[in-house]
């Protein structure tokens, strides 16, 4: 595979102030933890990041205007039955959210595709089956892939669905569980549409290969890393604490996945800059950890943690 294939749109600009809220997807990879319980794997996002720097999170970017798939990516995939678990459309009054510009079914296939963009772009973890037969993408053919080829798509060198359609490859999203959507505060100069999805590592793939947004990265449990965050260790903005505390909740794995076939659709949460009682569920507690982590902070707090 090489950066013949046709070139990605480039990025856009620096947003005006009162932006719209941009689509974006992150995911939350879990695997079995050594004592039981389950581990997700979480990122410390580089100094140098335009959003979110220091913050600990998890694999995940803004929609493309290339994670439009070509149609046949999709086959055998209901985008209008994953545009109602995701709640499309509809969004909170004030949310601006640019999803809205586009058909439900539309939307969802961004979405989707790049969640698993980003997720290969950031830590080389290839969410993909084999187009003709189903099979999910074997980890061994995901290891040999080039080391320069995340980059290319990362730089938008090489398209995403070109790369899939030459490697006889598509999406594989049926193993992906809609957790949340969050959306950041109307007024600022980078807003986000954010929709976390959870998924289980694909067995025997490893998210060791970071890129360079991350200045570090591991696997933890969530209670471990709600514990550091009220130690000052690590910096949660109030989206990942949340996500992490729903983790802690599941017992393992097997109780993250069924939820996909028992969960409503996702309702947004639009966070509001210094808001005194935030709109989401134990955002009291929320604010007692990040009153806890910011006595005792040993790293910094990221400029866009608006609580």
């Amino acid at each position: 595979m090489t950066a013949s294939h046709p070139p990605r749109a480039p990025h856009e600009g620096t947003p005006p102030l009162d932006a719209p809220a941009r689509p974006a997807s992150s995911l939350l990879l879990v695997r079995p933890g050594e004592e039981g319980g389950l581990e997700v794997f979480a990122l410390q996002r580089a100094a140098t990041m335009a959003f979110s720097a220091h913050a600990t999170a998890f694999p995940g970017g803004r929609v493309d205007p290339a994670d439009e798939l070509p149609p046949a990516l999709w086959d055998g995939v209901d985008l209008a039955g994953w545009a109602d678990r995701l709640g499309l459309p509809g969004e909170p009054e004030g949310a601006r959210s640019t999803l809205g510009d586009l058909a439900p079914e539309r939307a969802a296939g961004r979405l989707l595709a790049a969640v698993v963009r980003e997720t290969f772009e950031e830590v080389g973890v290839l969410l993909a089956r084999d187009a003709a037969t189903g099979v999910p993408v074997d980890a061994q053919r995901v290891a040999a892939l080039p080391a320069e080829l995340r980059a290319q798509v990362e730089r938008h060198e090489v398209d995403f669905g070109a790369f899939l359609a030459h490697e006889g490859l598509a999406p594989d999203v049926g193993a992906l569980v809609p957790w949340s959507r969050w959306i950041t505060p109307p007024g600022g100069a980078r807003r986000y549409d954010t929709f976390f999805f959870v998924v289980r590592l694909p067995a025997g793939q490893s998210p060791e290969r970071v890129s360079t947004e991350a200045a570090h990265h591991g696997w933890a449990t969530p209670a471990a890393l709600l514990e550091r965050f009220r130690a000052g260790a690590v910096n949660l903005m109030a989206p990942t604490w949340w996500q992490l505390r729903a983790l802690a909740d599941a017992e393992g794995c097997e109780d993250v996945v069924p939820l996909s076939r028992s969960l409503e659709p996702l309702r947004a949460v639009m966070l509001r800059a210094n808001a005194p009682r935030p709109d989401f569920t134990g955002a009291a507690d929320y604010l007692r950890d990040l009153a806890a982590f910011r006595a005792a902070a040993t790293v910094e707090e990221s400029p866009d943690n608006v609580l």
